[in-house]
C-alpha cells in the first residue's frame, strides 16, 4: 500500500492492534489477539469486501480470505469476471475468535458484543478507503452495515443478491450483500446461488464504476 490514504490505514490498524493488546490483558480466552489480520488489496480500490473475521488459514497467512473459503471465493469472482486486485478486503473483526480448549482451538461466530466493540474503528476504515461499493460476505457483515447505516435488521437469506444504497454519516455507499463462501461448504445447495448472485455482482459493477 502507498500513499497517504494507506499511511492512514496503518495508523488505524496500528490502533486496532492497541486495542487487542487491552483485550488480550482482560479476555485471553476468547480470541487470538496476538496474531491480527487486516486487509489486503488496493486500498484506493472502489470495492470493499467485507467479512467476518479471521480463521486459523488466515491467522496463519497474515491475510483475509485465503483457506477454503477464500479459495472457492476467488473461484465465483473469476466466473463473474471479478480479480481480487480489484478489491480492498477486510473483515468486521480483525481477529481469530475462538474456543479453547485443552485439545483445540476453534473458530467461533463474533458476539454483538465484540461487533459493536469493533463498529467505530470499522465505521473510521469505511471512510478511509471511501468505496463506492461495499460487498458484505455473510450475516456478520451485513448487520455491520445495517447498524453503521441506521437501517433495520435484515436476513442475508431476504437481501443477498440486491444492491441499496446505505449512508454512513451521510456519505452514499452502494451495498451488495453475499452470502459467505463458507456457506456453501455445509451447504452444497447454496452454490448456484451464490453463483448467480455474483454474477449479478460482477453486471453490477460494470454499470457502477463505469457511471462514476
Amino acid at each position: 500500500m502507498a500513499g497517504k490514504k494507506a499511511d492512514q490505514l496503518a495508523t488505524l490498524y496500528l490502533k486496532m492492534q492497541c486495542m487487542m493488546r487491552v483485550l488480550e490483558e482482560n479476555d485471553s480466552l476468547s480470541g487470538d489477539y496476538r496474531h491480527p489480520v487486516f486487509a489486503s488489496g488496493d486500498p484506493d480500490s472502489k470495492i470493499l469486501l467485507l467479512g467476518e473475521a479471521p480463521g486459523a488459514d488466515e491467522v496463519t497467512a497474515g491475510e483475509p480470505f485465503v483457506g477454503k473459503a477464500g479459495i472457492l471465493l476467488n473461484a465465483l469472482f473469476a466466473e463473474a469476471g471479478i480479480s481480487r486486485a480489484q478489491v480492498y478486503i477486510s473483515n468486521v473483526v480483525k481477529y481469530r475468535p475462538v474456543v479453547r480448549s485443552e485439545r483445540s482451538l476453534r473458530n467461533r461466530t463474533p458476539s454483538r458484543n465484540e461487533i459493536l466493540y469493533w463498529l467505530p474503528v470499522i465505521k473510521q476504515e469505511i471512510a478511509l478507503i471511501c468505496p463506492q461499493v461495499i460487498v458484505t460476505l455473510g450475516n456478520i457483515p451485513l448487520q455491520t452495515i445495517l447498524m453503521l447505516s441506521g437501517s433495520s435488521k435484515e436476513t442475508i437469506g431476504n437481501c443477498h443478491g440486491f444492491s441499496r444504497t446505505v449512508f454512513i454519516d451521510e456519505h452514499a455507499y452502494t451495498l451488495f450483500p453475499l452470502y459467505h463462501p463458507a456457506s456453501s461448504i455445509y451447504n452444497r445447495s447454496l452454490i448456484d446461488v451464490m453463483r448467480e448472485d455474483t454474477c449479478l455482482l460482477g453486471e453490477h459493477l460494470v454499470k457502477e464504476l463505469e457511471q462514476k
